[in-house]
């Protein structure tokens, strides 16, 4: 039998000499972390004027609910003669509205 000689042939890789791959991944990277902040900037300014907006609706509905027991209470301290304020009637307003 003949030998047969198998040369092994070496590839040389090739290395650029400034690895440009690793900032474009880290700049893709922070391209995308950018984008989906806004995205949340978004929908949380969306979400924060919907709440205002609720705060906004309830404040308005407790104040229509309250005029009229609010007016009692007046007549009430007024016949006994109690010194008050608009903080001790909204105190007793959610008093009585929790209980």
């Amino acid at each position: 039998m003949k030998n047969f000689s198998i040369s092994m042939i070496t590839i040389v890789k090739y290395q650029p000499r400034f690895n440009f791959a690793g900032l474009l991944k880290q700049k893709d990277l922070g391209d995308e972390k950018l984008y989906f902040t806004k995205e949340d900037e978004k929908i949380m300014s969306k979400l924060m004027k919907k709440i205002q907006e609720s705060n906004e609706n309830q404040i308005d509905g407790d104040e229509n609910e309250q005029k009229i027991p609010k007016e009692e209470l007046q007549k009430i301290f007024s016949k006994y003669r109690v010194t008050y304020n608009e903080a001790l009637l909204k105190e007793i307003l959610m008093w009585r509205k929790n209980n």
